[in-house]
């Protein structure tokens, strides 16, 4: 985050089910939920906002041919994981 000024947000009528999602997330990742709930808007604020832009995009970068059967899925599995871990 770039600068030291910072303003205060509050955010009403949070779903109480997703406010111990977020909790439990900033606790493994041993941050405060503000912190944590920073870090996911500024990692998300740039992402596309139309399945168009979205699918416009992932056209830039052109499928891998070469993959041997079984290989995807573990890349995808392996994707999953990290973020799991996150």
């Amino acid at each position: 985050m770039a600068g030291k000024e910072k303003v205060d947000l509050q955010i009403r009528g949070v779903p109480v089910k997703l406010q111990r999602r977020i909790r439990e997330k900033a606790a493994r990742k041993g941050v405060s939920m503000s912190k944590y709930v920073i870090e996911i808007l500024d990692d998300n604020i740039d992402r596309s906002d139309t399945l168009g832009a979205w699918l416009k995009e992932i056209a830039k970068n052109p499928p891998k041919t070469d993959l041997r059967p079984g290989e995807p899925t573990a890349m995808i599995r392996g994707m999953r994981d990290a973020i799991d871990k996150a």
